[in-house]
């Protein structure tokens, strides 16, 4: 039945035992009609309200259980936020395309910490989905929503982060790019998942880059826009001379020629940076330098693979006004944990190496610039060390949960695990390892960054 129909019969029934008690109190001086509300039986009407409420009640569980509290009994709680959802009829999750209604609601230990939110989720990610058994997931609420103390959006992403047995990469590279004073850097938190009465482990939960105010905050006329090779064929963009491929997040549905006017911007870099003599004072006219030089150490510091203009490397751009790179996104392949041979090192340098880095690193005055940042700020990626053992205290617990949920720890079965670990402490220590010898090779061959063909 429906339940505004069952919540107006609840609501009679209750009326008619209230004029029945009220009038069988009263005694004599009641007129027929009054005798007959009189004259009902009150337990019947008892019985009957109390059958329209369950009517009501198993109405609603047919769609979402009334409780939302996760079933701890195998996965106890572990002291991070759990986030449960419910999607309508308890579908699968079977694509990256399909958005399921759903419900969501977050927990603490033992009572329920957010109200019941409507929303709708679908898979996200491109190796993630298609070559990791724990999913990634994006997640759409219905009104803006403020998601563990981050400022309200509608939507967001949940990082599966299987590749990462530390669990650590994507946080604690947006952290860095927060403490160096990127203009956006990602905002996210840690939280256990379940999804229709699963437990999936430990997710982060995380801002999608869009152009918003709490997020990309950028003009009604820039471009919020993605070198991206594994763009799809519906994806809104285009592909330069060099066989670069750019996705434009922002705006959308744009016309031929609002596309064609940044296509021929890169290109114009493209040609510019190849063949055209530089100095500060043109290419900064060209591209914002603090940024490129902030974003490309981010990269070449966790030798991110994705960062040598592969995928997920953002950018934004306005007419007349010098592109800017960023946000810096998706990690959890980087600080040696890519399959190729030439990124798992933690030696040589890497990013320098590709597109137009080849021809900036060729330049004396960039190469300076280059080399002071580092040097200036080289403490800021020290401090990442410390931090790593810091972050990984709050989540210790709930990694027990999710390594449990997910055997990998000593597994090189899956093409992304290249090391295998006797236990989730001795991941993260490798993750420290591995940062610590990657910063002593950068200051001990700093003097080398100059890309010589």
């Amino acid at each position: 039945m429906n339940r505004n129909l069952v919540n107006t019969r609840i609501a009679f029934l209750l009326c008619v035992a209230i004029a029945a008690i009220f009038l069988n109190a009263c005694g004599d001086g009641v007129d027929a009609n009054e005798q007959a509300v009189a004259d009902v039986d009150e337990s019947s009407l008892l019985k009957e309200i109390a059958s329209s409420s369950s009517e009501m009640s198993s109405s609603s569980e047919a769609l979402y259980p009334e409780s939302f509290k996760p079933d701890d009994a195998e996965y106890p709680y572990a002291g991070i936020p759990r986030i449960v959802i419910e999607t309508e009829k308890r579908q699968a999750i079977k694509d990256r395309e399909t958005e399921i209604p759903a419900k969501l609601q977050i927990w603490g230990e033992k009572k329920a910490e957010s109200e019941i939110m409507d929303l709708t989720i679908r898979g996200r990610g491109n190796t993630s989905w298609w070559n990791m058994p724990k999913k990634s997931y994006k997640i759409e609420f219905a009104k803006k929503q403020s998601m563990l103390g981050m400022p309200k959006d509608k939507d967001w992403a949940l990082i599966a982060n299987y590749a990462d047995k530390s669990l650590l990469k994507n946080y604690v590279t947006y952290q860095l790019a927060s403490w160096l004073g990127a203009k956006y850097a990602p905002k996210s938190d840690y939280a256990e998942l379940y999804l229709n009465g699963s437990y999936l482990g430990v997710y982060l939960l995380t801002e999608t880059v869009k152009k918003g105010k709490n997020r990309v905050n950028i003009s009604e006329n820039a471009y919020l826009a993605e070198f991206d090779v594994k763009q799809k064929a519906d994806d809104f963009g285009f592909v330069t001379k060099k066989e670069k491929k750019v996705t434009i997040h922002y705006p959308k549905d744009l016309s031929e020629d609002e596309t064609s006017l940044l296509k021929e911007f890169i290109e114009f870099l493209e040609t510019t940076f190849a063949y055209d003599s530089l100095d500060l004072q043109t290419l900064s006219q060209y591209i914002d330098v603090d940024d490129y030089i902030l974003f490309y150490w981010i990269q070449e510091f966790s030798k991110n693979k994705d960062g040598a203009f592969s995928t997920s490397v953002y950018f934004t751009w306005e007419k007349d006004r010098p592109l800017s790179m960023g946000p810096v996104w998706d990690f959890d392949l980087a600080y040696g944990g890519n399959y190729g041979g030439d990124v798992i090192a933690n030696g040589e340098w890497y990013v320098r190496n590709f597109y137009w880095n080849r021809r900036l690193f060729s330049e004396d005055f960039f190469v300076d610039l280059v080399k002071k940042y580092w040097i200036e700020n080289s403490r800021v990626f020290r401090s990442v060390q410390d931090s790593i053992y810091s972050y990984k205290k709050k989540i210790w617990n709930s990694a027990q949960n999710n390594f449990k949920r997910w055997d990998i720890l000593e597994s090189t079965t899956n093409i992304w695990h290249n090391i295998a670990f006797a236990d989730y402490d001795s991941a993260v220590d490798s993750l420290v390892g591995w940062i610590d010898y990657r910063i002593r090779w950068i200051d001990d061959n700093l003097k080398n960054i100059r890309y010589d063909d």
